[in-house]
């Protein structure tokens, strides 16, 4: 199995790496740039999985992730969950929640039509 997992710097995203190196899988994870707080990934070897930086919002980086990796499985967990901000940037929360959606999808039928994936959700 080969899973990307967005969003892979936030609480769940890095539990669900742990998990998925526990069961023999290559992991990648996506973060927003190369400059995002990875604190929750520091407990986990940084050989055991790669990082790419890759703007959900951008749709020919999410493509070209996609295409490259060609994974089985993605678990989608990059958005904007935090309701204040949604309040405060709402575009930005569309774009970020909606639109990478979209790209995920649209990169997926293109390059990896066979792959599953889950889309977090949250009750906020």
């Amino acid at each position: 199995m080969r899973a990307i997992v967005t969003g892979a710097n936030g609480f769940a995203g890095s539990h669900l790496i742990e998990h998925l190196l526990s069961i023999q899988t290559e992991v990648h994870g996506t973060i927003r740039s190369f400059r995002s707080d990875l604190k929750n990934l520091a407990h986990i070897d940084a050989k055991a999985f790669t990082l790419h930086a890759c703007d959900i919002t951008d749709a020919s980086s999410v493509d070209a992730l996609i295409e490259r990796l060609k994974p089985t499985h993605i678990f989608h967990l990059a958005a904007q969950s935090y309701v204040p901000a949604s309040w405060s940037a709402p575009h930005a929360t569309m774009m970020t929640n909606a639109l990478g959606t979209l790209n995920l999808l649209e990169a997926m039928h293109r390059h990896a039509p066979t792959a599953r994936m889950h889309a977090a959700g949250t009750s906020e």
